[in-house]
């Protein structure tokens, strides 16, 4: 059954988050025997509310995409999730999905996409769908992730992850374009929370 938080849930949730990374940062200046020193305590920055280790699966172009001359290509990724957790209840068992619609003036060498992403989490969380936008940035073979989460579950938190293409249909040639690619992540896909 997919819920989301009510108002006073997700204010305390909040509230939990900020006194993790405060408690954090406190345990930074204090020193032996629990004496605080003169040390200045800088922002806490990002927490990591959520997460997910794997993520693996196919993208779909059209039209497909050449080595050379830029198009204008859509992009459908779509993927499994897989080891995903919550910093407060701890590890959530079985699979979700991750899809993403993406559009952008593209060839082989510079995969650069904006959309719109909804993750899907693992049905025996109960979480209800997240939903926001997103920007993919090639850089050395890597393929970047950043986004938001504009609606449904942990609205406001920033979307990241980073993936490798691991294999594809074509030979990026016009009369043999890339029509498919695979992919798996080499960082974790993870929604954080600015505390500082």
């Amino acid at each position: 059954m997919n819920i989301s938080l009510r108002p006073a849930a997700r204010r305390a949730r909040t509230a939990l988050v900020t006194t993790v990374a405060a408690g954090a940062g406190l345990a930074g200046v204090l020193g032996m025997g629990g004496v605080a020193h003169a040390a200045s305590h800088g922002p806490n920055g990002f927490v990591v509310i959520d997460s997910c280790t794997g993520v693996s699966g196919k993208i779909i172009y059209t039209p497909g995409i050449v080595k050379v001359a830029k198009r204008n290509v859509q992009a459908v990724l779509t993927g499994t999730t897989s080891g995903c957790s919550d910093i407060f209840t701890g590890a959530v068992g079985g699979t979700g999905t991750l899809t993403a619609v993406m559009h952008g003036t593209v060839n082989l060498s510079a995969e650069n996409f904006s959309g719109t992403f909804t993750i899907n989490w693992p049905a025996g969380s109960g979480w209800n769908p997240s939903n926001g936008s997103l920007t993919v940035t090639e850089a050395n073979g890597l393929e970047n992730v950043s986004g938001s989460v504009i609606s449904g579950f942990d609205t406001g938190t920033e979307f990241a992850m980073q993936y490798v293409i691991t294999g594809q249909t074509g030979r990026g040639t016009a009369l043999h374009p890339v029509t498919a690619q695979t992919y798996t992540n080499t960082q974790s896909l993870t929604l954080s929370r600015n505390e500082g």
